[in-house]
């Protein structure tokens, strides 16, 4: 799989090349086929679905291709705090058959001190052992050192460890209260969808579906939950259906999370955006053909109680 940790290498020094300057890394899936060809696919949409697409690519490889590497931006939490990172996911076939994850910590172009690229992190290993994730990583930096433009960066623009100082400003909510945070959605979801008596395939289609709105994409920190569960979503509901859960108070552990490490004023905008995201998903239940009401009695007073819970009037 050597030639495939190379493509993955190059497509990364490609992605160094794009964001020293300041640019927005548009997230990109690279293929090596069995013939040795690569190709390269941009997806100029939003992060969320463009996030979504991309785990689905490199996941359902055909079979004539070797591996794919899927690349965008994101952040990383280390101990000087949270940083953009370029995360970097190869999904490796045949007798190798695995996943490597990766993420390269950097500076802004746009910080004062100017842009610079930070140690590499192995973030996710699947289906790989430790014994051979030094080798196929020797062939990975191979591959960026074949681009021009990324090695010169590499050698030009390290720095090993970010300062504290050059950290972005963490949303405050990290940790277990993250993880509580990341089930949201999905009790919003439970609340609306059980209120009629059943969940139906169309409620869980609009589920995904509202997730990659702009409207409930309102903050970053909904933008980084989302991504977070958005690859998920189908085991998620799974498990959570089969589980004991009390999805009102959890939804005031929600709550308290929120107002805890927020200014009111964001804690209220994510409050919104929740309701929001349940109003949505009781719309996607409405009559056959647009006649009637879209929200029926139940799911009112669904939306009601969450309102309630949440602090909205």
């Amino acid at each position: 799989m050597q030639d495939v940790m190379k493509m993955a290498g190059h497509y990364t020094g490609h992605a160094f090349w794009s964001i020293s300057t300041g640019e927005t890394l548009i997230p990109i899936v690279g293929y090596l086929d069995n013939a040795g060809e690569q190709r390269m696919e941009r997806y100029a949409m939003e992060s969320v679905k463009a996030i979504a697409l991309g785990e689905q690519k490199i996941s359902e490889l055909s079979d004539d291709t070797k591996g794919a590497v899927f690349i965008r931006d994101g952040y990383i939490t280390l101990e000087t705090g949270k940083t953009d990172a370029i995360i970097i996911d190869v999904s490796l076939k045949g007798d190798q058959q695995g996943r490597i994850q990766y993420m390269f910590p950097y500076r802004h172009a746009e910080h004062e001190k100017g842009f610079a690229l930070h140690r590499l992190k192995v973030t996710q290993l699947n289906g790989v052992s430790t014994d051979d994730l030094e080798a196929l990583s020797n062939f990975f930096w191979d591959g960026i050192e074949s681009h021009q433009q990324g090695r010169e960066i590499l050698e030009n623009q390290y720095q090993d460890q970010p300062d504290s100082v050059d950290a972005l400003a963490s949303s405050g909510i990290e940790g277990d209260d993250f993880n509580t945070l990341k089930n949201a959605p999905f009790l919003i979801f439970f609340l609306v969808s059980a209120a009629d008596g059943k969940i139906d395939k169309k409620e869980v289609l609009e589920f995904i579906k509202v997730l990659s709105s702009p409207e409930i994409q309102s903050h970053d920190l909904m933008v980084r939950v989302i991504t977070n569960i958005i690859t998920t979503v189908p085991e998620r509901l799974t498990e959570m259906a089969t589980a004991d859960i009390n999805y009102a108070v959890e939804l005031i552990k929600i709550r308290l999370i929120l107002e805890t490490n927020l200014p009111s004023e964001e804690a209220l905008e994510i409050k919104k955006s929740l309701l929001d995201l349940g109003n949505r998903i009781a719309s996607a239940s409405g009559s056959f053909f647009g006649f009637g009401s879209k929200i029926d009695k139940k799911e009112k007073a669904a939306l009601d109680a969450i309102a309630s819970i949440l602090g909205l009037e």
